[in-house]
C-alpha cells in the first residue's frame, strides 16, 4: 500500500484517522518499536537511502519528510500503520478511561497501564489516542498495549468480557487501603478531568474507591491517581 502525500498530510486529522482506520508514528526509535508488534505498518517514509527493515519505503527529501511530519523535530522516518481491532475481551485486566480530554493524562495512563499489567485500554470518546502527542507522552507503550475505541453502549453490552469486577476511581469512593478485591480480572475506571465518571458508567461499577491524601489538596491529576490505583491493584510479569 503506498499513499500520496496529501493523504498522508491528511493523518494529521482525527476525523481522517477515524474513517481510514490508519495512524502515524514518527521518530525511529518509535517506528523501531513497531517491528516487535502485530502492529501493520503499510507505508514507511524516510529521507535515510540506507533505511532498511520496514515495509514499503518511499525515500522522500528532508523537507518534504518535515512538511509530512507533525513535530517540530526533524525525524528521518515515520511509518504509517493499520489500526488493529482486538474486539471486546481482556485476557487480565483492564482500563477504561471515560471522556478524558487531554493527551498528556490519556499517555501517562497507557504508560502506568502497560506497566502494571493493564494491557486492555477501552477509551470512551475524548482525545483520540492515535493523536502524535498522546504517543509521545505514552512514551511508544501506545504500541504495546490493546486499545480498544468504544462507547457507553459497547461496555455495556461487553461487561462481562471485559472484566468481572469494575472499579470505579472517585474522591468520594471507599479508602483504597481498605478494599481487597478477589483475584479476578478487574477494570479500572478513570473519568473526565472536569466531570468524573459518568452516571452511566457509574451504573455498572461493583465498587467506587478513593486516594486517601492531605485535606490540603482537593484532588489528584487524573494521570497521577489513575497511575496510583493500577499500582495498588496491579501484577507486574
Amino acid at each position: 500500500m503506498s499513499l500520496t502525500n496529501a493523504e498522508i498530510k491528511n493523518l494529521k486529522d482525527k476525523k481522517y484517522r477515524k474513517q481510514n482506520s490508519l495512524f502515524m508514528v514518527e521518530g525511529e526509535k518509535f517506528c523501531r518499536d513497531l517491528l516487535d508488534t502485530d502492529i501493520e505498518i503499510v507505508h514507511t517514509i524516510t529521507s535515510n537511502k540506507n533505511l532498511s527493515g520496514f515495509p514499503n519505503i518511499e525515500v522522500v527529501s528532508d523537507k518534504m519528510l518535515s512538511s509530512l511530519a507533525t513535530t517540530k523535530t526533524n525525524q528521518d522516518i515515520l511509518c504509517i500503520c493499520r489500526v488493529k481491532n482486538y474486539g471486546f475481551k481482556s485476557a487480565g485486566n483492564s482500563l477504561i478511561l471515560d471522556n478524558l480530554q487531554d493527551p498528556g493524562n490519556v499517555g501517562t495512563l497507557i504508560r502506568s497501564a502497560l506497566a502494571f499489567g493493564f494491557n486492555d485500554i477501552y477509551l470512551i470518546d475524548g482525545v483520540d489516542p492515535y493523536n502524535e502527542k498522546v504517543i509521545r507522552s505514552s512514551a511508544g507503550t501506545i504500541l504495546k498495549v490493546h486499545l480498544h475505541k468504544c462507547d457507553y453502549i459497547d461496555i455495556d453490552k461487553n461487561k462481562k468480557d471485559i472484566a468481572d469486577k469494575f472499579v470505579v476511581a472517585d474522591m468520594f469512593g471507599d479508602s483504597i487501603d481498605k478494599i481487597r478485591l478477589p483475584k479476578s480480572r478487574i477494570a479500572v475506571i478513570i473519568g473526565n478531568e472536569g466531570q468524573g465518571v459518568s452516571k452511566f458508567i457509574k451504573n455498572l461499577a461493583d465498587t467506587t474507591i478513593s486516594i486517601p491524601m492531605s485535606k490540603q489538596v482537593e484532588s489528584l491529576n487524573a494521570g497521577v491517581a489513575g497511575s496510583i490505583i493500577m499500582q495498588k491493584f496491579g501484577e507486574v510479569k
